[in-house]
């Protein structure tokens, strides 16, 4: 499945509600279908883990919902401690790093490295550092 097709899908969910009270919270993605993380799990489930498509999507950093199913399709056996620090200092909320730190950064067999490499790196937001502790502890 390509990019378009998964934004077709985001668009059937879409819920006009949810995306108002997120963009007035001031969430900064450009674009917010307004879907729910049970919604985002149930298009993942359709989709094949793959580093292509979840590069493709984080890529896609002005849609939320791009960001968050990203987290849910990079293989962990791809993953490097290098790829995963990146991704950990390039989260743009604190769902972002929630997200990615439950669905991705726990599994990795090297979590508490990137937690160390974390907290020494200043670019690293504080809230990303804390989302990777807490789902490490």
């Amino acid at each position: 499945m390509d990019l378009q097709s998964i934004k077709k899908d985001f668009f059937v969910f879409r819920n006009g509600i949810v995306a108002d009270t997120l963009r007035k919270a001031g969430m900064p993605h450009k674009v917010i279908f307004g879907l729910q993380i049970p919604q985002i799990a149930a298009i993942a489930k359709d989709l094949t883990p793959s580093s292509e498509l979840a590069e493709a999507l984080w890529n896609d950093s002005e849609v939320r919902e791009s960001r968050i199913l990203a987290t849910y399709l990079f293989p962990v056996d791809e993953m490097s401690l290098e790829k995963a620090t990146w991704l950990l200092g390039s989260v743009r909320t604190p769902e972002e790093s929630d997200m990615l730190a439950f669905r991705l950064l726990k599994r990795l067999p090297f979590a508490s490295e990137i937690l160390k490499e974390a907290e020494k790196d200043p670019g690293i937001p504080e809230y990303a550092v804390a989302s990777l502790r807490n789902h490490l502890s």
